[in-house]
C-alpha cells in the first residue's frame, strides 16, 4: 500500500523548508513554532508533508533538511519532477493517476469524492491536495472542471 501524504498547504511546505534552511537547515521543531505564526498543527502537517516526499528528515524532534529539500530551497524548479515522482507514488495521488489510467477525463467532482473516501475529506484538504497534484504537472484542471493527467505524467 502507498503512504498517505499529510494535507498540508504547498506554502507552508516550502516555507517550512525556507526556515529550517535559515536556521542552518537542522532545527528542533520548537523552534521552528518560535519563529513562524502558524498553528503548531499545521506545522505538523507540514512537517508530515515534508518527510513523506523525503524533504526533511525527522529524529528526535530535530527536523533537518535533505539534499532534495536544500536543493528545492534554492531551485524548485531544478527538482520539481522529482518531487513530483515522489507525489505520484503516495495516496492518494497514485490512487487520482490510475483512476485516470483508466478513465480520462474524470469530472472534479469524482476526484473530489474519491479524495474524501481516502479521508481526505472538507474543501481544505481537497485544495491543498489538488494544488499540489497541478503545481507538480500530475494532473490538469479545465475551466469546466475536467480532470486530465498532467504534463508529468506524459514525460
Amino acid at each position: 500500500m502507498n503512504r498517505s501524504f499529510q494535507p498540508a498547504a504547498v506554502d507552508q511546505v516550502l516555507g517550512l523548508l525556507r526556515v529550517i534552511y535559515s536556521l542552518g537547515g537542522k532545527t528542533d521543531i520548537y523552534r521552528i513554532d518560535e519563529e513562524v505564526e502558524i498553528d503548531f498543527d499545521e506545522i505538523s502537517l507540514a512537517v508530515g508533508a515534508a518527510e513523506s516526499l523525503g524533504l526533511v528528515a525527522v529524529k528526535a524532534g530535530d527536523v533537518e533538511l535533505t539534499e532534495l529539500g536544500r536543493r528545492a530551497v534554492l531551485d524548485l524548479d531544478s527538482v520539481k519532477a522529482e518531487i513530483a515522482r515522489r507525489l505520484a507514488s503516495l495516496t492518494p495521488f497514485a490512487d487520482i493517476l490510475a483512476s485516470l489510467s483508466r478513465k480520462t477525463p474524470l469530472p472534479l467532482s469524482e476526484v473530489t469524492e474519491m479524495l474524501c473516501g481516502l479521508g481526505y475529506c472538507g474543501d481544505v484538504s481537497t485544495r491543498r491536495v489538488i494544488a499540489w497534484a497541478v503545481l507538480f504537472g500530475l494532473i490538469e484542471i479545465t475551466p469546466d472542471d475536467l480532470v486530465f493527467p498532467g504534463a508529468w505524467t506524459r514525460s
